[in-house]
C-alpha cells in the first residue's frame, strides 16, 4: 500500500509527517539543542566568482597561458564589480557575486583548496550529503543531517526537514529520516488538509474512537512499543495539520503582516523560489519545527556555455543574497529557550558539487573542474578566517597544516569528508562512521 494511501485510512490529511517516526524509539542524545542550515548550491559553482576569486590587476587576459586562470569578470552583467569585495578588518576576499555576504564576515569560515576527486555531479552531490566518497555514483552511507539527527533523537514536528535534495537512511532510525519536499508548495500542502482527506465531521469521529479506544493485547502486539509509537504518530500528525502550521510558509497571503514582512525582506516573488526556500528555513528555525534543514540554494549552475556570463553570477548572487538574509534574521531573532539568538544555536554549512574549470571552454562557459570551496557559518564555527588555497597557476588543490589551516608543504589534502567531521565534532556530534577526525583548524 503506497504511504499516501494508508494515511489516508487513519483519516488523516498530514501524511507525510506519520512515518518518519513510529519505527524507532525516540532518544535525546549529544547536542540536542543545535540546529543546522544544509545549503546546496546545485550544478557545480564558479568559486573565482565567490569563494576563491583572484586579484583582477594581477591574473589579467596577457597572463592566461601563465597561470592559466581566466577571470571573464569584463564579460558579467554591469550590476556586478570588476573587483574583489574585502570589507575594512575582513580576512576573507570575496568574488563580485557575493557583495550581500561580505558584511558577515565575522560570522563566516571560507574553505579553500578541497579536493572532490569527481567531476560527476550525481557523484560530487552524493559525498558531500553524507561526508563519505560514494560507491560508484550510489551513496554510501547516510546524509549528514540524518546521522545529525540520529544523535539529537526526535525533539520537533519534523526534525529532518530536505527540500529540493536528496537524502539517504543507512540503518540509523526512522525518526531521523530526511522528509523530503520538492518546494515550499510542497511543504505547505503537507500540512494542509488536502483532496480526498476525510471531512471534518468524519475527522471528528475517527479522534472520537481514537480517543476511547484502548491498543489491543498491550503485553503481547504491543509488547515493543509500536502500536503506542504508531497511535503517537497519528495524533502528531492530526496535530500539525490542526495547529495550522501551514500559514508559516504560505509566503503568498496578503492578510499577515508577518509573512509581508518576510516577503519584503527576502524579496519573495515566487513561493518555490530560492528566497522562498530561505525564509522558510528562518521559520522552521524560529517556531522550532525542525532541528535540521536542508535547502537548494540556487537554480542550475551547469554553465559549459555562453550562459555562464549571465547565470553563473545571477543565481550565485540570489542564492547568496538569500542566504545573508537568513543570517541576519537568525542573529536578530532572540531564542527563547536556549537564550541568546538563534544564530548562536545554528551552524550553516554552504556546497556544491564541485567548482568550474579556471580557464573559459571554446563556447564561453566553464567545465567541470576537481578543486572547490564550501563556506561554514554560525555557531562553532571559527569567524573571519580562511582555511586553505587552491594554487595561483590552474587552481589546484594546496596541502595545509590542519592546525592552523595555512598552507604547508606536507600537509593535508582538505575533503568533504574532513569539512563533515570538523563541523560535527565542533558541535558535539560522533564521527566514528567517517572514520577521520575533523581538522582543528576548522573548529571554534
Amino acid at each position: 500500500m503506497k504511504r499516501r494511501t494508508f494515511l489516508k485510512t487513519l483519516g488523516l490529511g498530514a501524511g507525510a509527517f506519520v512515518a518518519h517516526s513510529f519505527l524507532s524509539p525516540r532518544r535525546a542524545l549529544a547536542a540536542a539543542d543545535h540546529s543546522f542550515v544544509f545549503c546546496y548550491f546545485r550544478g557545480g559553482w564558479d568559486t573565482l566568482l565567490s569563494l576563491d576569486p583572484r586579484d583582477p590587476n594581477v591574473f589579467t587576459e596577457a597572463r592566461r597561458e601563465e597561470t592559466r586562470i581566466e577571470l571573464g569578470w569584463d564579460q558579467l552583467p554591469a550590476a556586478y564589480p570588476r573587483t574583489i569585495i574585502q570589507p575594512s578588518g575582513s580576512n576573507i576576499e570575496f568574488g563580485p557575486v557575493m557583495g550581500a555576504m561580505a558584511p558577515h564576515y565575522e560570522k563566516l569560515c571560507v574553505v579553500r583548496g578541497m579536493s572532490m576527486d569527481t567531476v560527476a555531479h550525481e557523484v560530487g552531490r552524493r559525498y558531500f550529503i553524507t561526508g563519505q566518497t560514494p560507491r560508484g555514483s550510489s551513496a554510501a552511507g547516510s546524509a549528514v543531517p540524518t546521522r545529525i539527527v540520529a544523535q539529537q533523537g526526535d525533539h520537533s514536528p519534523f526534525p529532518n526537514l530536505v527540500m529540493g535534495a536528496e537524502t539517504y537512511n543507512d540503518g540509523l532510525p526512522a525518526y531521523a529520516s530526511g522528509l523530503t519536499v520538492n518546494s515550499v508548495t510542497d511543504l505547505v500542502t503537507s500540512l494542509t488538509v488536502g483532496p480526498g482527506a476525510p471531512p471534518p465531521a468524519v475527522r471528528e469521529r475517527l479522534a472520537a474512537f481514537r480517543d476511547g479506544k484502548h491498543l489491543c493485547d498491550p503485553l503481547g502486539a504491543d509488547r515493543r512499543g509500536l502500536l503506542t509509537r504508531l497511535g503517537d504518530s497519528q495524533i502528531k500528525a492530526r496535530e500539525l495539520v490542526e495547529s495550522g502550521l501551514s500559514s508559516k510558509f504560505s509566503f503568498g497571503s496578503q492578510n499577515d503582516p508577518e509573512i509581508a514582512a518576510l516577503r519584503t525582506r527576502y524579496g519573495i516573488q515566487n513561493i518555490d523560489g530560492v528566497p522562498a526556500q530561505a525564509a522558510a528555513a528562518f521559520q522552521a528555525l524560529k517556531y522550532e519545527l525542525t532541528q535540521v534543514i536542508t535547502i537548494d540554494a540556487t537554480a542550475n549552475l551547469d554553465t559549459h556555455d555562453a550562459n555562464w556570463a549571465t547565470d553563473q553570477p545571477d543565481n550565485q548572487a540570489e542564492g547568496w543574497g538569500a542566504l545573508a538574509q537568513l543570517i541576519t534574521d537568525l542573529e536578530a531573532e532572540p531564542d527563547p529557550s536556549r537564550g541568546g539568538t538563534l544564530l548562536d544555536h545554528t551552524t550553516i554549512l554552504c556546497f556544491s558539487e564541485f567548482s568550474r574549470t579556471p580557464l573559459l571552454n571554446n563556447r564561453g562557459g566553464r567545465d567541470h573542474h576537481l578543486a572547490t570551496s564550501c563556506l561554514l557559518a554560525g555557531a562553532n564555527v571559527p569567524g573571519n578566517r580562511v582555511v586553505g588555497a587552491t594554487s595561483d597557476v590552474g587552481m589546484t588543490p594546496m596541502p595545509i597544516d590542519p592546525n592552523t589551516g595555512a598552507v604547508a608543504e606536507t600537509g593535508t589534502i582538505v575533503s568533504p569528508t574532513l569539512v563533515i567531521a570538523s563541523l560535527m565534532q565542533a558541535t558535539g556530534y560522533d564521527v566514528t562512521a567517517l572514520r577521520t577526525d575533523g581538522l582543528p583548524c576548522l573548529m571554534a
